[in-house]
């Protein structure tokens, strides 16, 4: 074999080795930009997950603050703006909640829609109990309230497990 083959061999073979480094190389890098970009994209999820559910479970609380001077002024007469005031604070608290169960479900999984709007309409039902019937007799209105609340609750308790049980698939064994 003459000297200039070889040497157009050892070139060549050079080059292919600096090709297939430089090939492998850009395929870790790859690989890794993606691994980055499903990382920051779990990060993101998680937390409008966690702020959305926490947003749901506020506007929840709302709902009920809202309700509790209602509650306490069934007891006593008001003036017809008095009673409309009340309910209107109770009434913006149930369309902030509806709208915090849509986020919730837009952000998922499918499975936290229906739980939050089980929980949504268990509270709308206690709300209702105030609302449906003004002539009941109070100890009557107690006994409904207390029905509703207990439904409210079950429901509340469902929906946090299973938020619990979603923000849980986020964490990452140590």
């Amino acid at each position: 074999m003459d000297a200039g083959l070889a040497a157009v061999i050892a070139g060549a073979s050079g080059a292919g080795g600096a090709a297939l480094a430089a090939w492998a190389t850009g395929r870790a890098m790859v690989r890794q930009v993606h691994a980055q970009a499903e990382s920051g994209f779990e990060q993101r999820l998680r937390e409008r997950r966690h702020e959305s559910y926490a947003n749901l479970l506020s506007a929840c609380d709302a709902v009920h603050d809202a309700l509790n001077p209602v509650v306490g002024a069934a007891t006593r007469p008001q003036l017809v703006d008095e009673r409309r005031e009340l309910w209107r604070s109770v009434n913006l608290a149930l369309k902030e909640a509806q709208r915090a169960v849509r986020t919730a479900a837009l952000v998922g999984p499918s499975d936290i829609a229906g739980k939050g709007q089980a929980m949504y309409d268990a509270l709308h039902s206690l709300v209702d109990v105030w609302r449906a019937v003004p002539e009941l007799p109070f100890d009557q209105r107690a006994i409904a309230y207390a029905s509703a609340n207990q439904v409210w609750e079950e429901a509340s308790l469902a929906y946090m497990t299973r938020v619990e049980q979603v923000m849980q698939t986020f964490e990452r064994p140590g």
